[in-house]
């Protein structure tokens, strides 16, 4: 019965993906009428059925709803309200948080509600309902995130399609593909904690002919291919999940002579946008969700500008509606419409949490703001490093690098520690210690959905590689 009734949800997701189609050639003054309805729909159905969203919006409701108006929410006050913020009381976040427990494929709550989990990586997991309409709208961005990349069902001989991403179903990286699985193509997902040996044998067996991976692992896996394990000829990549920065996307064309098609998405919202054939930027799906990008203070950031974080509105989920809440992705959009016509705003630049930002002083005391695309950036321009992770303070900066084979680590280490030191200098900042540590792997944690921060905090616990690393600190 089951099956049948995901055959269901797919059947309501490609009538609705067919809707968004329509939507390509929107004019703006369209898409803005469209979103203003929507959003009124959902603000009246929150205040209506949400007890929180009742009380919060007592003296926000008019005739004309403004969203800039609204109170911002955040994850705290989502989760600490949970059972008042969903508009069905049978959801209570004990009985959520227990059939999570019980969750192993596609399984539905009550007959009728998917739930998935965030890793938890910013110290508080968030647990996000979506009914089964809901979903199907889900799944049609997850079919038009296929179309912007020339992914379409074919017969008789189905397309191969790969993902590559969590190893739990509470996480959309495998509920998904895991939900849409209904033979329209023929899909595989590889959980992403596997060895790499074990994900090469995998794919040169399966073959893939499209392959959907975290950036860190398509790079990882270009590599093997340059090397000449790994035998595949995806003729499409898109990466997700993770930052796609510019050293990543360069490997995955020298491997396959592909441009990779990022997607930007959300354990809240898991489709916010991804790239088409222009690959000018990510276009936010503008139908489906609205993001704000507010400056350090919560004013609108300038176009071409780097948002300090960003506000997210749901148009879709009357289950657990999110209105206006507050994300630290600091992000930036384009000024310009793309060539393709679309009218969906592009996001072209992902610069990171706000809560990684390293701050430092300048020369006369001064704080410094480092966002964390300054330091990957520059890590990014060093030869000879395969994978790294940055975590950093006031105090000091800590590298994790895996080494391309046959590099020479105390070359590399001195490359490494003189580019952080030229790139803070330039910033107006003076450079803390610089500490370098060389593993042969950084450990995918299940507790983080196998995903790996580039930059982060202390305050997120590392990845560590095998013992036997080499470590050493170093002052400027």
């Amino acid at each position: 019965m089951h099956r049948l009734e995901r055959l269901r949800d797919i059947l309501r997701a490609l009538w609705i993906e067919r809707q968004f189609r329509s939507h390509d050639s929107w004019t703006p003054k369209q898409l803005a009428e469209y979103q203003q309805r929507r959003l009124t729909e959902a603000v009246a159905h929150a205040a209506a059925h949400s007890p929180f969203y009742r009380e919060l919006y007592r003296h926000h409701l008019s005739d004309t709803i403004r969203l800039q108006d609204l109170p911002i929410t955040d994850k705290r006050m989502l989760m600490d309200n949970f059972d008042s913020v969903v508009t069905d009381p049978r959801l209570t976040l004990d009985r959520v948080q227990q059939h999570l427990r019980t969750v192993h494929s596609d399984e539905l709550y009550l007959g009728q509600y998917r739930v998935i989990t965030t890793s938890g990586t910013s110290g508080l997991r968030g647990i996000f309902v979506y009914d089964r309409t809901a979903w199907s709208v889900v799944l049609a961005n997850a079919m038009r995130w296929g179309r912007f990349a020339g992914v379409a069902p074919r017969w008789p001989r189905r397309l191969r399609l790969c993902t590559i991403g969590a190893d739990t179903p509470v996480h959309v990286s495998q509920r998904i593909p895991g939900s849409g699985n209904v033979g329209l193509y023929r899909m595989r997902h590889l959980d992403v904690t596997r060895p790499l040996a074990d994900l090469v044998d995998a794919l040169n067996a399966f073959q893939p002919e499209v392959l959907m991976p975290y950036p860190s692992v398509a790079s990882l896996l270009a590599g093997e291919q340059m090397a000449g394990r790994l035998d595949i000829r995806p003729s499409v990549v898109t990466t997700h999940s993770e930052i796609l920065s510019e050293e990543m996307a360069r490997r995955i064309r020298t491997a396959w002579g592909v441009t990779p098609f990022d997607h930007y998405g959300l354990s809240e919202e898991p489709n916010v946008g991804c790239e088409c054939g222009e690959h000018r930027g990510i276009h936010i799906f503008e139908d489906t969700c609205i993001v704000e990008l507010l400056d350090e203070r919560n004013r609108p950031a300038s176009p071409g500008r780097l948002g300090h974080k960003c506000l997210l509105t749901n148009l879709y989920n009357r289950t657990q509606p999110l209105i206006r809440y507050e994300i630290s992705d600091m992000l930036a959009k384009s000024a310009e419409p793309c060539s393709c016509g679309r009218p969906f705003a592009l996001i072209t630049q992902i610069g990171g949490r706000g809560e990684d930002m390293l701050i430092l002083k300048d020369r006369r005391g001064r704080d410094v703001a480092i966002p964390p695309m300054g330091l990957t950036n520059c890590i990014d321009a060093v030869t000879d490093v395969a994978e790294y992770q940055i975590r950093h303070n006031p105090e000091c900066i800590r590298l994790q690098v895996v080494p391309q084979p046959g590099a020479d680590t105390a070359e590399l280490r001195a490359n490494l520690r003189n580019t952080i030191e030229l790139t803070v200098s330039a910033l107006g900042a003076k450079t803390p210690p610089i500490e370098v540590r060389f593993v042969s792997r950084l450990e995918r944690r299940r507790a983080h959905m196998g995903k790996i921060r580039l930059v982060a905090r202390p305050s997120v616990e590392p990845n560590h590689g095998p013992s036997g690393a080499e470590s050493r600190k170093g002052k400027p």
